[in-house]
């Protein structure tokens, strides 16, 4: 099995002419949840169009929390808000199956994210709701065995597109089977990406420092300088989101289409065909 800095090269070297597309993905998948989002909103009545307001043309904070809700508002928050997750999650495991099609040498599209919805809908949504089901069940025990749940399921998807016909069961089975001992490495591979997001939270840690500062001194401060100090914390605040935004569209193609060669190296390694 190569090591994961040669597959870390290799995913680089499958993301060429590939990487545009990797990102249009991405970018399509968070619209749609911003778009099915704000239809929650607008059916649950917490849209600001639909807020009983205190004559204020938005809502403030008084009146955001003293808004009561009914139980079937409630509850029709709650089964839209599984049944976005379920949408979006279904367009996620297109994605992924787009970089094993990548591997494969057929380029990423926006019909991979549509793949899923194309045959056997109710088994798509069987494996991603087995998936959230057991990684909750085991995070209410801990985080880390949360953690680790995700981390032995964490083949599914791709087992799933080479394997439509194996039962649900069978397939987060098989993911369970394949990541035993290497669950650890594939955190590992994940870790090599995830340290980047580092640059935004060490610049959010300077953001609490200036703000502690900024009150801390606040009795002894001008306005003028207290104005200053607010503009500096807000500024800093939106530099660190538009950083993290930045670095999630250069970091996540990466580290999928990495996860796509890491499981074509256990297969390779359990000799089986990739699909």
């Amino acid at each position: 099995m190569l090591t994961n800095k040669e597959i870390r090269s290799t995913a680089r070297e499958y993301l060429r002419g590939n990487y545009k597309m990797a990102v249009i993905n991405m970018i399509l998948i968070t619209i749609a949840n911003s778009v099915l989002q704000s239809v929650i909103r607008t059916l649950t009545g917490e849209s600001a169009l639909n807020m009983r307001m205190t004559g204020e043309a938005l809502p403030n904070w008084d009146s955001v929390f003293s808004m009561q809700y009914s139980p079937f508002q409630t509850t029709l928050n709650v089964v839209l808000s599984i049944i976005v997750a379920l949408i979006i999650g279904s367009m996620q495991m297109g994605n992924e199956w787009g970089y094993l099609d990548m591997l494969d040498g057929t380029p990423l599209s926006s019909g991979h994210l549509l793949k899923p919805f194309e045959n056997q809908l109710s088994k798509t949504l069987g494996v991603l709701a087995l998936q959230a089901f057991y990684v909750i069940l085991w995070s209410v025990l801990l985080i880390i065995p949360g953690i680790i749940k995700m981390y032995a399921l964490a083949l599914s998807n791709f087992i799933y597109f080479d394997n439509p016909d194996m039962k649900t069961t069978d397939i987060l089975r098989q993911s369970e089977a394949f990541m035993k001992g290497k669950k650890m490495r594939l955190f590992q591979l994940d870790l090599t990406y995830f340290v980047v997001y580092l640059i935004p939270v060490a610049l959010f840690l300077g953001i609490g420092v200036s703000a502690f500062s900024m009150y801390a001194g606040a009795a002894n401060a001008d306005s003028d300088a207290l104005l200053y100090q607010a503009l500096l914390l807000v500024g800093l605040m939106l530099a660190a989101f538009a950083i993290f935004g930045i670095l999630t569209f250069i970091v996540e193609p990466r580290r999928k289409a990495a996860r796509a060669v890491f499981y074509s190296e256990v297969l390779k390694e359990e000799n089986l065909i990739i699909g």
